[in-house]
């Protein structure tokens, strides 16, 4: 899961999975993908000064989240295969 943490990546999941994002560039330390399926993809996002978010989005949908002079991580669902994937990608800066 390194491949997702620049924020720009592709990734396969079978099962739930915290991927680690560089906190120095992203803000975020990480972000938890809780649940997983064709259909869907559930992740949250815990914030460092406390609280955070959930979302859902389904095959081609997007979501995403950013800290005010960081980049936006975009965050949305493919299927690879007929697999279900994370997608990364960065966005301008929040």
């Amino acid at each position: 899961m390194k491949d997702c943490f620049d924020g720009d990546c592709v990734l396969l999941l079978s099962k739930p999975a915290t991927i680690r994002l560089d906190a120095k560039k992203l803000h975020y330390p990480s972000m938890r993908v809780t649940a997983i399926s064709a259909d869907s993809l559930t992740y949250q996002v815990t914030y460092p000064g406390g609280g955070g978010a959930t979302s859902t989005v389904g095959p081609g949908g997007r979501g995403a989240f950013s800290f005010q002079g960081f980049p936006k991580i975009e965050v949305g669902m493919t299927l690879v295969d007929g697999k279900p994937a994370l997608v990364l990608q960065l966005g301008d800066p929040g």
